[in-house]
């Protein structure tokens, strides 16, 4: 490569962009501009330059370091890769427009540190994300020998999207949990009484569920008397890399309550080295990853587990690369959600407050007892009343008919099998029965096998409850009618004189928990996934001045299909 480079006279040339912290490490391999990483590399004077070319190297690779911000353990560093003799010729005309004063001493090497810093990476060609072992620390004094420490994890790929992801994730994570500390604090900690009981481990995920974050600092507080014991059997083995509070604006929602059972040093103890969220990446969502320390799950998806100081080092290495416009300025931004839009925070909110609840339930009590006063009065159709078999045909009362004005079309026997028979023959190839459709005038089109109280006495009609009841029908004939008739769901159809299906409605109980999966309900609503619900839809349908109204009855039992479909009495 450093071949290639000596060689080099295209547009761009190699460049490496780390953020490194205590915790965690972010590498980014990509290209700048040649003449852009020329001048930076140049600005020392030409000192760097020279020294290459008089070692007989035609090559050289110069690495700018400067502090991060927010932690005084954080760097930036920007490391080029460049020909020797072309930056020595930059560094020669520089020369002629600079002070000679600027060039020499402590100066030229603070001009090459800001100049590398401005460098812009266009093009990402790979990154690596490592997180280090908790209690890892850095040596501020020795920053120019590599580092020597293990990390728990590492991720490479070449698609920044999912660095994104992770941001995202991470964003929402401590934004909640930022959110969630303020109301504490604010509500001097009442939260931690009665509703605590109620907490479950939270997701956080990327808005396209690629990197999810589960939290469970609460399992951590419940088995906080057990951590206090093995931290006091390690406690004399146990070195203190930070015996002071952390800098951070994110504080651990444990942390106070961590303190209170074993003080500030077995509370830092367990932020920095007790496992308190999980990651997860599901690998089928994204591409080109590269997965080192990590878990394989069901799939493909791959999880590792932090500690506080794992994910406080991690956000702070994100948020230093988002902030940094030198780096991929076409990068893409963080789209959750809760950063375009965020929750204003006030102190007056924090907090169980006893009115609030009261008025909260007032405000729901009310709202459902409105619902159901507007069902009675708009939506008095909607028979609520189990009927023991669908005999009863279900008439709109013409005060609330909106198609009043209407005429049922009577058929003939040939209009009434077109008719009936292209509907069965619908929900025939939806479901993907088998048999044919069989149509009768007296009876209508059908597939399947009738149900027993179809054709009991060979009537097409269902027998009502005085016959049933007759000494003609056996005590277990009786029964088993009362079976089938709650296996039928029965609906009204209205169909224009074209075929085309403008009206669809259960007339049974049991078919108003099946109607939003019928075929017929789907083919009017153009195909959308409908839900049992209040109230359905609007749908934009051209009243017809005719129409012919059928009915359907079906059979709910899987083991027996059936389907009859006839004209409404």
């Amino acid at each position: 490569m450093l071949e290639a480079v000596a060689q080099s006279q295209g547009n761009s040339l190699p460049c490496v962009r780390t953020y490194e912290n205590d915790m965690a490490r972010l590498s980014l391999t990509g290209s700048v501009a040649f003449e852009q990483a020329l001048t930076a590399a140049a600005s020392d004077g030409g000192e760097a330059a020279g020294e290459h070319v008089d070692a007989g190297l035609s090559a050289m690779v110069v690495e700018a370091l400067y502090p991060g911000p927010n932690d005084e353990h954080s760097t930036v560093s920007t490391r080029l890769f460049l020909p020797a003799k072309k930056v020595k010729e930059k560094a020669r005309k520089l020369r002629s427009s600079l002070p000679e004063d600027m060039l020499s001493g402590t100066n030229s090497s603070n001009i090459l540190a800001m100049t590398f810093r401005q460098v812009v990476v266009q093009e990402l060609w790979n990154f690596e994300l490592a997180v280090f072992r908790p209690g890892s620390q850095r040596n501020m004094e020795d920053l120019g020998s590599p580092r020597e420490v293990t990390a728990s994890f590492v991720l490479s790929s070449s698609d920044d999207k999912v660095i994104a992801g992770l941001a995202e994730a991470v964003c929402m994570l401590a934004l909640e949990s930022t959110q969630k500390e303020f109301f504490q604090e604010s509500a001097g900690r009442a939260s931690d009484g009665l509703f605590n009981w109620f907490s479950k481990t939270k997701q956080f995920s990327s808005k396209d569920s690629s990197v999810m974050i589960h939290r469970f600092e609460d399992k951590i507080v419940e088995k906080a008397k057990s951590l206090f014991d093995k931290f006091n059997v390690v406690r004399a083995k146990y070195k203190m890399t930070n015996k002071k509070p952390t800098s951070s604006a994110w504080t651990s929602l444990m942390q106070s309550k961590l303190e209170k059972i074993g003080g500030s040093e077995f509370s830092m103890w367990t932020m920095e080295y007790v496992p308190a969220y999980k990651l997860q990446i599901d690998a089928d969502r994204l591409t080109n990853l590269k997965f080192e320390g990590w878990k394989r799950t069901m799939g493909n998806c791959w999880e590792v587990f932090l500690t506080h100081s794992q994910m406080v080092g991690l956000a702070n290495i994100l948020d230093i690369y988002f902030e940094d416009f030198c780096t991929l300025p076409g990068k893409q931004l963080l789209s959750c959600d809760a950063v375009r839009s965020p929750k204003k925070l006030s102190k007056n909110k924090g907090g169980f407050s006893l009115v609030g609840f009261l008025r909260t339930t007032l405000i729901t009590a009310t709202l459902l007892v409105s619902v159901g006063v507007l069902i009675k009065l708009f939506v008095p159709h909607l028979n609520i009343t189990r009927r023991k078999y669908p005999r009863e045909n279900y008439v709109l009362p013409s005060s609330e008919d909106n198609c009043e004005q209407v005429q049922p079309l009577k058929l003939e026997d040939s209009e009434l099998d077109a008719y009936c028979s292209s509907i069965v023959k619908k929900i025939k190839d939806s479901y993907g029965w088998n048999g044919e459709v069989t149509f009768e005038p007296s009876v209508g089109a059908w597939i399947g096998e009738f149900p027993m109280y179809l054709r009991y006495n060979h009537q097409v009609y269902p027998i009502d409850q005085d016959s049933t009841s007759s000494s003609e029908v056996s005590a277990t004939n009786k029964e088993d009618l009362e079976t089938s008739v709650q296996e039928i769901a029965s609906y009204q159809i209205v169909l224009s004189p074209e075929g085309r299906i403008v009206g669809f409605q259960p007339t049974s109980l049991v078919a108003v928990n099946h109607w939003s999966n019928n075929p017929i309900a789907k083919e009017l609503y153009g195909g959308k996934e409908l839900s049992p619900g209040l109230l359905e839809p609007r749908l934009k349908i051209h009243k017809p001045e005719k129409v012919i109204v059928l009915e359907l009855l079906m059979s709910l039992n899987q083991d027996n299909h059936f389907a009859l479909v006839r004209q409404m009495q």
